[in-house]
């Protein structure tokens, strides 16, 4: 493994302490007025192999989900809901400004090529499909939901290769 411990330390505290942090921040606001909702972001990178090896990514992102599920058990019973979003390979300004360097020698347009043929729905999301799951679990709508996730993947996830 290439990893360096200190590059697994950076993406922990950026992907999962930040999260924890952030919820040990606001849920003794949401406990004290009882209600409240978090809406995490993970990635399929936590649910599965997507095409890079990236385990340190894949660790938080797969820890993200886990923390979210306890979080939510432990504070359903005081009002607050805990969340995860899901997004899988969305075209978004990180491809174009670092994935692409990384994964398709600067080829931006031969990275999204190989990102698409994983993608069932034969076209990429982007951001505000994102947001829309996020818009969705804060909401009133999702009431009765918590400790779950919401894959936002355009079916990637489910294939089997």
């Amino acid at each position: 493994m290439q990893l360096s411990e200190e590059d697994w330390d950076r993406q922990m505290d950026f992907n999962l302490k930040s999260v924890f942090l952030t919820c040990k921040s606001v849920l003794p606001h949401m406990e004290a007025q009882g209600s409240g909702a978090i809406v995490n972001t993970s990635s399929t990178s936590g649910t599965r192999w997507t095409g890079a090896a990236q385990v340190a990514n894949a660790a938080s992102k797969a820890a993200v989900i886990q923390f979210g599920k306890v979080t939510a058990v432990e504070y359903a019973a005081k009002g607050v809901r805990v969340n995860t979003v899901v997004p899988g390979q969305l075209h978004t300004p990180m491809v174009e400004a670092r994935l692409a360097g990384q994964r398709a020698g600067g080829d931006v347009d031969a990275l999204l090529a190989q990102r698409l043929a994983r993608i069932p729905m034969g076209w990429m999301g982007d951001g505000r499909d994102t947001a829309n799951a996020a818009l969705f679990h804060a909401s009133d709508e999702a009431r009765f939901i918590t400790g779950t996730e919401i894959v936002v993947d355009g079916g990637m996830s489910v294939r089997c290769d």
